[in-house]
């Protein structure tokens, strides 16, 4: 019987191992004694499996998620960059001033958002994010625009405008 159980700790142990859980189960099947033929395949693989997972992987992984999370690449002739959402409802720099031929990049902080033209010049094409008022985007995405008609922009997360989440700018030439 000793052997049967052996063999069911050693059996959800693997199973958990493999799902990446990774419990402390493993230290408790070379307790058993069994000196079977079964011991040294079962006890090595979870050991080995939980190592790299737990010391490499959340090392590698904790450093960058510390920084921020959304560090989405963002082109280098970016005039401007507008965080959309970091921490509350609002874009930052709310305001600002950019010259004709410039491009301006918002990036995504958190979910559920989106970027929609209120006021623009006449000639603009700027109408914001692709898609209508409810299309939203996830945290991490980019949208980016080259303004080349001077002027004053409006914009707003369409959702979230009656709690203030607008911005502006202006084209200069």
């Amino acid at each position: 019987m000793d052997r049967r159980r052996f063999l069911e700790v050693g059996a959800a142990t693997l199973a958990t191992a493999v799902a990446g859980c990774g419990l402390g189960t493993g230290a408790e099947t070379p307790t058993d004694g069994d000196e079977s033929s079964s011991t040294p395949t079962e006890t090595p693989t979870p050991t080995a499996t939980e190592t790299p997972t737990e010391t490499p992987t959340p090392t590698a992984t904790e450093t960058p998620t510390d920084t921020p999370t959304p560090t989405p690449t963002v082109p280098p002739q970016a005039a401007q960059v507008v965080a959309v959402a970091d921490g509350n409802r609002t874009f930052d720099p709310q305001v600002f001033e950019i010259s004709t031929g410039e491009t301006v990049v918002w990036v995504w902080h958190s979910s559920g958002h989106n970027v929609r033209a209120t006021a623009r010049p006449r000639g603009s094409d700027f109408t914001g994010t692709p898609g209508g008022d409810d299309d939203l985007y996830d945290e991490g995405y980019t949208f980016s625009h080259t303004f080349e008609v001077a002027g004053d922009y409006e914009y707003h997360c369409y959702p979230h405008r009656n709690v203030g989440m607008t911005g502006s700018f202006t084209v200069t030439e």
